[in-house]
C-alpha cells in the first residue's frame, strides 16, 4: 500500500499550504476578470480560483484573495464591490503568455490591456469590457460577497449572475455545439505547471518582476504582421530593454539584410525562445 505524507494545515507555513492546495485542486480553468474602479479605471486580472455554480440563473464566482505579502485587498475585489459588475473571459492557449504578463502585480493605475497587448471587447449590458482575443466572454452582475478571512492570502468569494454570453463563431462545430478542442482552453496546475485542454502539460513560470509590457515595445514591432500576440508578449516579458551588445556572429549573419527581413528573423528567434538574441537583431535593424 502506498504511503502518504500527512500534513495538518494549522502547522504549516502559508506558502506550504498554498502549494498543497494548488496541487490538489487542479487543473483549474483560467478566467480573465475585467473590472472597473469607481473612477472608471479598467483592471484585467487572471483567476484560476473561479468556477460555475448555477445554470438557472447562470452563476459564476471568482475568489480574489487578500495579498499574501501585505494583506491588502487587490484591485479586482475593490472594483467589483464598488461597481457591482465584471466580465469573465476564457483564456485559450494562444493568449496564455499575454495572460502571464497580467499576473504581475501592477499598480492600480496601470492598464493591463496595454501591457499585455490584449484588446477590449465591448459589452452589451455591463459597462466593463471583455477580452476580444478570448473565445468565450461572460458579462456578470455582482450578487453576493462571502469573506473567508481577513488575514493575508485570505479568500473572498464574489458571485455574479451572467447576463450576457459572447461566443466566437470559430469555436462551434458543424452541429452547432462548442468544440473544446477549438476553444483550446488552458488550466493551472501546481507551481509553474499548466495544462492544455487538447494537448497536455506545459510549463510557464510566473513573472518574478514587473514585465516591460507590450506597450513599451517599438511601434514598428507591435505593428509588424510577423509578431502575433504571443510573440509580442514573449518579447515584452523581460524586465527592461537590454543594452546593445555587439555580437560578431549576429552582425556577420544579419547586418547585410534589409530592416524588414531582420524583423521577420527577429520573430523567428522569439518563437524559438531566443529573446535576448532577438533584441540584438532589433538593434541591428535600427528599430531601437
Amino acid at each position: 500500500m502506498a504511503k502518504f505524507r500527512e500534513y495538518n494545515p494549522k502547522e504549516l507555513e502559508l506558502k506550504d499550504k498554498h502549494h498543497l492546495l494548488l496541487s490538489s485542486v487542479a487543473p483549474r480553468p483560467i478566467g480573465f476578470t475585467t473590472s472597473k474602479s469607481k473612477d472608471g479605471i479598467i483592471n484585467l486580472a487572471p483567476f484560476s480560483y473561479h468556477n460555475a455554480f448555477s445554470s438557472e440563473p447562470p452563476m459564476v464566482g471568482i475568489s480574489p484573495a487578500f495579498s499574501g505579502r501585505t494583506g491588502n485587498a487587490k484591485d479586482t475585489l475593490t472594483n467589483i464591490l464598488a461597481t457591482k459588475e465584471f466580465t469573465l473571459s476564457v483564456v485559450s492557449f494562444d493568449m496564455v503568455e499575454q495572460m502571464n504578463i497580467c499576473a504581475a502585480e501592477f499598480p492600480p493605475e496601470v492598464n493591463e490591456f496595454e501591457k499585455s497587448g490584449l484588446t477590449k471587447h465591448p459589452s452589451k449590458i455591463v459597462s466593463t469590457p471583455g477580452v476580444a482575443e478570448s473565445p468565450l466572454i461572460m458579462e456578470c452582475q455582482f450578487t453576493e460577497h462571502i469573506q473567508f478571512s481577513d488575514q493575508p492570502a485570505g479568500g473572498n468569494l464574489l458571485l455574479g449572475e451572467i447576463v450576457y454570453f459572447h461566443a466566437k463563431e470559430e469555436v462551434f462545430d458543424e452541429s452547432g455545439k462548442i468544440d473544446p478542442a477549438k476553444v483550446d482552453q488552458v488550466a493551472r496546475m501546481g507551481y509553474d505547471w499548466y495544462s492544455r485542454a487538447n494537448q497536455g502539460l506545459f510549463e510557464l513560470p510566473a513573472p518574478r518582476y514587473i514585465p516591460l509590457g507590450v506597450d513599451n515595445l517599438p511601434q514598428r514591432v507591435r505593428d509588424h504582421p510577423s509578431f502575433t500576440g504571443k510573440l509580442l508578449a514573449r518579447l515584452a516579458s523581460i524586465e527592461k530593454i537590454p543594452e546593445q551588445d555587439v555580437i560578431e556572429d549576429l552582425s556577420e549573419t544579419y547586418s547585410r539584410l534589409s530592416s524588414e527581413d531582420m524583423l521577420k528573423i527577429c520573430a523567428v528567434l522569439v518563437e524559438e525562445g531566443k529573446v535576448l538574441e532577438a533584441w540584438q537583431v532589433l538593434y541591428l535593424a535600427e528599430v531601437i
